[in-house]
């Protein structure tokens, strides 16, 4: 990437368009400067076409010339005022991401108070509007049904979002801070831990044991032991992160291994190659690029996709009481992300990003291991 960067393709852009501007001007000075017929002569050219066609060896006509001219001092000009030299910005200091910020803020300017009248109207309420939630529509078609589908049902590896599992929790702040936010749900391989391709067959069929789907029993009841390598993050019952009581790993996203809800297939075979390779699943953080307004009303859209028969909304309004508590906890850490983001010079809706966080806390890690090395290699030097 850095060869993209180089000042050298400055310079280079910069010798060609001046080049192609000289190039211009030695065609027309040898044009002007070329023998041809004077007034009254009828000199021809040698060469003939077809035996009898030639041509008249008279000079360019002079509105040619005044047009070439015209267009070499128009180059000049552009060149002059707008960014054609490569990093020159030019006396206008025009660019097209000046002209595309500029158009998009004067949109901001006409839908911001369109979205944001529904700020402050809580989600739940918000779900039973009928212009936010044709509005919520638009913004998940736009943003969102790319990956989880226009109908929010999912796909192989992309949530359902019509249904009562939720990761990290369906009820309203916790929608919001996802898309805010962003989330990374990582699964490490476990094929090394278990060693045998036995033993990651035996889990893999344990897996399938707790949501009563066909398994071998043999096989399964020797997982179970090696199921506590699983137990960290999936919980000792396999109901996932989100279920643990004392709160601990509600960030984790690890899911319900009890139900029949799987996210790459419920099959022995892709069972096993989840426990095998390990699993990586990335979703954009959307505070920056939709704003807090718009993903506030996309959040009510989301949330109430999940209803009965009947109509109704079967996501939670709130927490549950074992996470509730841990509100205040999770709004310091974001609001921790914010301040951490305007101490490095970006926005906050950066700060905020689970991305950008683990991004910080990988670079603190790696500062944090070389430090600790120094007195090691001091003490090796002595």
């Amino acid at each position: 990437m850095s060869d993209f960067t180089s000042p050298f393709w400055s310079y280079w852009i910069t010798a060609i368009a001046v080049g192609g501007v000289i190039f211009c001007i030695a065609i027309l000075i040898s044009q002007m400067m070329a023998k041809t017929n004077k007034p009254g002569e009828e000199n021809l050219q040698p060469h003939v076409w077809d035996d009898t066609l030639q041509e008249y060896n008279n000079p360019m006509p002079r509105w040619w010339l005044f047009m070439f001219v015209g267009t070499i001092i128009f180059g000049v000009v552009y060149f002059w005022v707008y960014p054609a030299l490569g990093n020159n910005k030019g006396t206008f200091a025009w660019s097209s991401q000046g002209e595309y910020e500029a158009e998009t803020a004067k949109l901001e300017n006409q839908v911001a108070p369109i979205y944001a009248q529904f700020l402050s109207t809580p989600i739940e309420q918000l779900a039973e509007n009928k212009e936010a939630m044709a509005l919520g529509q638009r913004l998940f078609l736009n943003n969102c049904a790319q990956c989880h589908g226009a109908d929010g049902g999912g796909s192989k590896g992309f949530p359902n979002l019509t249904d009562s599992d939720w990761l990290y929790g369906g009820w309203p702040q916790n929608i919001e801070r996802s898309i805010m936010g962003g989330r990374n749900g990582v699964m490490t391989p476990q094929a090394d831990a278990l060693k045998t391709p036995v033993a990651v067959n035996d889990v893999a069929n344990y897996v399938l044991s707790l949501s009563n789907t066909p398994h071998d029993a043999v096989a399964a009841a020797r997982g179970k032991d090696k199921f506590t390598l699983c137990a960290s993050c999936h919980m000792v019952d396999g109901k996932g992160a989100i279920s643990d009581q004392t709160g601990a790993q509600r960030g984790v996203g690890a899911p319900n291994l009890t139900d029949k809800t799987w996210l790459y297939g419920g099959d022995i075979k892709t069972i096993t190659e989840t426990i095998t390779k390990g699993r990586n699943n990335v979703m954009p953080a959307w505070a920056c690029f939709l704003g807090e307004a718009r993903v506030h009303v996309l959040a009510a859209y989301v949330w109430q996709l999940n209803r009965d028969e009947n109509g109704k909304v079967l996501n939670p309004t709130q927490a549950p009481e074992y996470l509730a508590k841990f509100a205040a906890e999770d709004k310091a850490a974001w609001d921790m992300g914010k301040t951490e983001g305007i101490k490095r010079g970006v926005p906050e809706c950066q700060g905020i990003s689970v991305h950008m966080q683990k991004a910080w806390k990988a670079e603190a890690d790696e500062a944090a291991a070389a430090q600790a090395a120094k007195p090691a290699e001091a003490e090796i030097k002595k």
